[in-house]
């Protein structure tokens, strides 16, 4: 097999030259003490994705829809669940864009349950009449009920928020009997590291890899035992500082003890 040098001396004898360099590429760059010092740095006003991105997404179509990875997450263990109680249910999902987990219960069970979904203020969508009873978004955390809830996921979403805290602390007062956060980064560390993400519209904003050791603490102070845990896709990712082997993607269920 040739290689780069020869390649490039047959071209030369047509007159070409090929010019060859590597990139890095990273999806995570630097390292900050909080949050609000990565979103300066970012020099991102809207903290995540741009405006026109949130605005121009549909519902994704449910005969298309394929459920796998983290979106089998949700609908296995709460199969279960349903199948053992006939209480109503009624679940918000943080972050759940125009591909929600709704979608996934339903594919998977052929069951409408009840979905309260938490966006940005930018993003905008259209629900279909036939979901409309079950599916509702909000722009707004105090729109939001949390007595009528059963349970709450974070889906890939809580690493983005500065207030997740806000948002826990509810779901604690109310004592939501499950708490699930999915495809999120963590690291080893003994404290949370905010960094920037780079690989999405061509912008920067914050994300932070949360000290398992640190959230996990939260849950026990608050009577929640961790009853699923999973570690994945470890070394997939770069980042210019950290070893690609000191964070992951974890995905965590809590149940209310």
């Amino acid at each position: 097999m040739f290689n780069f040098i020869k390649i490039n001396n047959f071209f030369k004898l047509f007159g070409y030259q090929i010019i060859s360099y590597k990139k890095n590429v990273y999806t995570f760059v630097e390292k900050y003490s909080s949050y609000k010092q990565a979103l300066l740095k970012s020099k991102n006003e809207e903290t995540y994705v741009t405006k026109n991105f949130q605005k121009k997404q549909n519902l994704m179509r449910l005969e298309t829809l394929e459920t796998s990875d983290r979106f089998c997450i949700f609908p296995v263990f709460f199969s279960a669940i349903l199948n053992q109680n006939s209480k109503k249910l009624e679940f918000l999902e943080v972050g759940g864009g125009n591909n929600p987990i709704f979608l996934h219960f339903l594919k998977c069970n052929n069951k409408k349950v009840k979905f309260h979904v938490l966006e940005e203020k930018n993003f905008k969508i259209k629900v279909p009449n036939k979901f409309k009873n079950y599916l509702i978004y909000y722009n707004n955390l105090k729109q939001i009920n949390f007595q009528n809830l059963n349970s709450i996921i974070f889906s890939g979403s809580i690493q983005y928020m500065e207030n997740y805290q806000e948002i826990l602390s509810k779901a604690f007062n109310s004592k939501l009997k499950y708490i699930i956060i999915t495809e999120t980064f963590f690291t080893s560390k003994k404290k949370n590291i905010y960094t920037l993400q780079n690989n999405m519209e061509k912008v920067k904003f914050p994300n932070i890899f949360f000290s398992f050791q640190l959230l996990n603490k939260t849950f026990i102070r608050n009577n929640y035992d961790l009853i699923y845990c999973s570690k994945r896709k470890v070394n997939k990712y770069k980042h210019n500082i950290l070893n690609n082997r000191d964070f992951c993607v974890r995905d965590l269920i809590y149940k209310l003890n």
